[in-house]
């Protein structure tokens, strides 16, 4: 049994800047890139040109406009945003699969770079880092109707957290941080969700139950208000910036 440490905790208001000012170094910092994709209906074309046949064949399953659009926005946004890294042309991207599913870079092979994609609603986050990122954003949905799921997913004390009050902020909050150390370690959806610790804090587990022997730093904040996001990341320093993507 190899134990790890989970380091949970909000990090307040974000400051998102503005594109042009990145110079897609990353360095030892992590990036997040925001994407509104209400914003880039207008720009859907361009969006789909860099898309490969592949992906728009997956795009043209979505029977409803608005989830085919969705598709769209977030997978060219994303092409856009690494070839700003990968020095290459967006439709030069090409992606693989894992053996548990997770998206990494193909080709171009250099500089490495890991990255990770979340969407709610109408937004996009992604995560770009020079290690293992995961990242998970929710619409606070006031509507929705988690109770059924707490005894399966949480613990005890995490169930009573999120029940003592203003329980749909607390319970998308802890939920993005479960998501988004499953997508950094790349092992999907576990019947062990309840184990990952999502309170905040630091918190030793068995590290076998994310197959993985690093420690890890999970982020937690609020956009507008109206979304709760969590990034996870094996690099320990909080060296995070925040970006707004726009197409032109």
């Amino acid at each position: 049994m190899s134990l790890i440490t989970l380091n949970n905790k909000n990090i307040g208001p974000v400051n998102w800047e503005n594109k042009a000012w990145c110079d897609h170094d990353l360095g030892d910092h992590i990036h997040v890139w925001q994407v509104d994709i209400n914003e880039h209906l207008p720009h859907i074309d361009k969006l789909r040109d860099v898309l490969t046949a592949d992906e728009i064949t997956r795009a043209n399953k979505y029977l409803r406009s608005t989830n085919r659009d969705k598709f769209i926005t977030s997978r060219g946004s994303l092409r856009y945003i690494l070839s700003g890294y990968l020095k290459c042309p967006p439709s030069d991207i090409r992606f693989k699969l894992t053996g548990s599913d997770k998206p990494e870079i193909d080709s171009p092979t250099t500089p490495k770079i890991h990255f990770n994609l979340s969407d709610s609603a109408d937004r996009v986050l992604i995560a770009i880092g020079a290690s293992p990122v995961g990242i998970d954003v929710e619409l606070i949905n006031p509507k929705f109707s988690y109770h059924a799921i707490l005894n399966n997913n949480f613990s005890a004390h995490e169930a009573a957290y999120i029940n003592f009050d203003d329980n749909f902020k607390r319970f998308f909050l802890l939920w993005t941080r479960k998501e988004a150390i499953l997508k950094a370690t790349g092992i999907g959806l576990t019947d062990h969700l309840k184990l990952i610790p999502s309170l905040d804090g630091e918190h030793v587990i068995d590290g076998t139950l994310l197959s993985t022997a690093n420690n890890w730093q999970l982020n937690s904040f609020e956009i507008s208000g109206d979304y709760i996001a969590t990034i996870a990341t094996n690099m320990l320093k909080n060296n995070l910036r925040f970006w707004s993507y726009y197409v032109e």
